[in-house]
């Protein structure tokens, strides 16, 4: 039997979802220089890890690897843009 109660959301994660959310925007469109700057750190980590391991990827796996840590970075991006947010909403 599924539980189909809808759960309501506190006023804080209402608030720290849109910062996410903005956050993400923020990062799109108007840091685009940070967003290029998180994919070359992302192909430099996947090259660093290739090394480290000395393990040989195809070009679809170190794709995947580089994908992967840059959308690591890039969530890690905006969850700190949302909490800057509250931190500067709260000190007000």
């Amino acid at each position: 039997m599924s539980n189909n109660k809808k759960i309501e959301r506190s006023e804080f994660e209402n608030s720290i979802k849109e910062y996410i959310k903005q956050g993400k925007l923020k990062l799109q469109n108007d840091f685009t220089q940070t967003s290029q700057a998180i994919s070359i750190i992302a192909q430099d980590k996947t090259k660093s890890f290739i090394k480290n391991m000395d393990k040989g990827l195809d070009k679809a796996e170190r794709e995947y690897l580089t994908s992967l840590i840059l959308a690591s970075m890039q969530q890690a991006f905006c969850y700190g843009y949302g909490i800057g947010k509250i931190e500067n909403t709260n000190l007000q």
